[in-house]
C-alpha cells in the first residue's frame, strides 16, 4: 500500500535531523516534523512508528541504523555516513534503471524533451558511472532500436499549447503529392505518433471536416485569431475502426485474410488491429478476420507480408491488391 506524502516528508525530516545532530531527542524530532508539515500537535506514537519503519520496513528498504542513547536521551545514526538519500540499489533496481536510462537517451534531443535533457543526462551519467565501477557491463548484449531524428518535432510544443489553450493555428503545409505549399487554418484536437512520425488531427476551417497533417510536411505554424471550434473528440472512438493515422467514416467492412502458419504466429503475438480474430485453421494456413477500414496503412502491412498472405474478402480489396502486385511485376519485367 503506498505511503502518504506526510509520512515520506517525516522520514526525510528525521533523516536530516539525525545527520545534523550527534544526538537528538524525540521532542525535537516531533518539533522539526511539526514545523515542516505545519501540523500541531504531532503524537509521539507517530514518530515512534516512523523510526520503526525507517529501521525495519522492507517496503522502504532504508534499514536505517538508528540507535537510542539512554545516557543522552536521544537518537543517532550508528553509522555517521549513513543517509536515506544514499541507499544503494540492489541488482534488480540497477538493471531497471540501466534499461530505463537507455530508453531515455534516445529521446533527449527531441525538441519537446530538450528542456529535460539536463536531468536525463544526469541520470544517464550516474548510471554509466555505476556501470563502469562494476566488473561486468550490463546490457551490452541488448541493441535498442535507434530512434531517428523526427522531422517536424519542433512543432510539438506549439501544437500542444494550442490544443491545451483551445486556439486555432495557421498551418503552412507542403504535401508530398503537391508541387507547392499552401496555408490553412485548423482547430487542433490531437497529436498522434505512428511509426516514428508525428501527426496532428484537427478541424479544417475551410472544409469544416477533420483532417490529418504530418508534421514532417509542416513548414510553419502561426497563431490564428479565428474562433476555436470545440468538438467532442474521442481518439479511441475515432481510430477504433482503422489502422494508422487515417480514419474513414462509416461502417468498416469485414476483411478475411489467409496467412501461412509460420507467418501467422507474428500476427497472433502482435495483432494488426483490436478486432482481429482467428475464425479458421488448417494444416497450412490460419484465417484471420478483421472489422477495419482498408486504409493505406492496412494495405501496406498486407503487401509487406508478400506471398505469406492472400486476401479472401471483400472482393474489391482482393482485386485492388492483385492489381498492385501485377503492376509491381510489370515494373520488374520492363527492366
Amino acid at each position: 500500500m503506498p505511503r502518504n506524502k506526510e509520512a515520506l516528508i517525516r522520514y526525510r525530516v528525521i533523516n536530516r535531523c539525525l545527520i545534523d545532530y550527534n544526538v537528538i531527542s524525540k521532542d525535537k524530532l516531533i518539533g522539526a516534523c511539526e514545523d515542516a508539515l505545519d501540523i500541531h500537535p504531532l503524537g509521539k506514537r507517530t514518530i515512534d512508528g516512523d523510526i520503526h519503519a525507517m529501521r525495519y520496513d522492507n517496503g522502504l528498504g532504508y534499514y536505517a541504523p538508528i540507535k537510542y542513547d539512554r545516557n543522552r536521551g536521544g537518537y543517532y545514526y550508528e553509522d555517521p555516513d549513513y543517509s536515506i538519500d544514499n541507499i544503494p540499489l540492489n541488482n534488480e533496481e540497477l538493471e531497471a534503471l540501466v534499461f530505463t536510462s537507455s530508453l531515455l537517451n534516445q529521446f533527449k534531443n527531441i525538441d519537446l524533451f530538450r528542456q529535460f535533457s539536463g536531468a536525463v543526462q544526469t541520470i544517464i551519467d550516474a548510471v554509466n558511472i555505476r556501470r563502469l565501477t562494476e566488473e561486468t557491463s550490463m546490457y551490452n548484449f541488448i541493441d535498442f532500436e535507434k530512434v531517428p531524428f523526427i522531422k517536424g518535432s519542433e512543432f510539438l510544443q506549439p501544437l500542444i499549447e494550442a490544443i491545451k489553450s483551445k486556439k486555432t493555428i495557421n498551418l503552412t503545409y507542403h504535401p508530398f503529392y503537391e508541387k507547392d505549399a499552401y496555408e490553412t487554418i485548423i482547430h487542433p484536437y490531437l497529436l498522434k505518433e505512428y511509426r516514428n512520425r508525428w501527426y496532428v488531427i484537427g478541424l479544417n476551417d475551410e472544409y469544416k471536416k477533420r483532417r490529418t497533417y504530418g508534421l514532417d510536411r509542416v513548414l510553419k505554424i502561426e497563431k490564428s485569431n479565428v474562433h476555436y471550434v470545440e468538438q467532442d473528440f474521442k481518439p479511441d472512438e475515432y481510430f477504433k475502426n482503422s489502422v494508422g493515422i487515417i480514419s474513414p467514416t462509416g461502417t468498416p467492412p469485414t476483411i478475411k485474410i489467409a496467412v501461412k502458419k509460420e507467418q501467422a504466429q507474428y500476427l497472433i503475438t502482435q495483432p494488426l488491429h483490436e478486432s482481429q480474430e482467428i475464425i479458421e485453421e488448417n494444416e497450412e494456413e490460419i484465417i484471420f478476420q478483421f472489422m477495419v477500414h482498408p486504409t493505406y496503412e492496412f494495405k501496406t502491412i498486407i503487401l509487406g507480408l508478400g506471398s505469406n498472405v492472400r486476401i479472401m474478402e471483400p472482393q474489391d480489396l482482393k482485386d485492388e491488391i492483385i492489381s498492385v502486385l501485377q503492376e509491381t511485376l510489370e515494373g520488374y519485367s520492363s527492366n
